[in-house]
């Protein structure tokens, strides 16, 4: 079943949408699509797995050194970019983790497997 399917099929009143309605129901979709991606043969997925997807390389990066006890300015310096972007990777990381702190960060990630 498609991730429109399901959706149409959660809201019976609606009906499936013309052409113009596509751009729409790209949000939707896309939160069906990433909620299915949690489920592999009809069981929950492991989390781990879930993050280290969503994860890219750069913030698998800076998670790394974050995990070294590394700041936002040593990290900038280590990976020729700026600190603000490094602020933004560790932003991201910590939304995708659901944490507040880079200890948590580290123990998630560590917990997790991630790396």
């Amino acid at each position: 079943m498609s991730p429109l399917s399901k959706l149409v099929a959660l809201i019976p009143e609606t009906e499936a949408p013309a052409s113009t309605d596509r751009e729409v129901l790209t949000f939707p979709e896309s939160l069906l699509s990433r909620w299915d991606a949690g489920y592999v043969r009809g069981r929950p997925a492991q989390l781990g797995s879930l993050v280290s997807d969503t994860l890219t390389a750069r913030e698998r990066d800076v998670l790394v050194m974050i995990i070294q006890g590394l700041s936002n300015k040593s990290i900038a310096r280590d990976l020729n970019i700026s600190p603000e972007t490094v602020k933004s990777h560790v932003k991201r990381i910590f939304l995708k983790l659901a944490v507040s702190t880079r200890a948590e960060a580290a123990f998630r990630a560590v917990s997790l497997g991630l790396l």
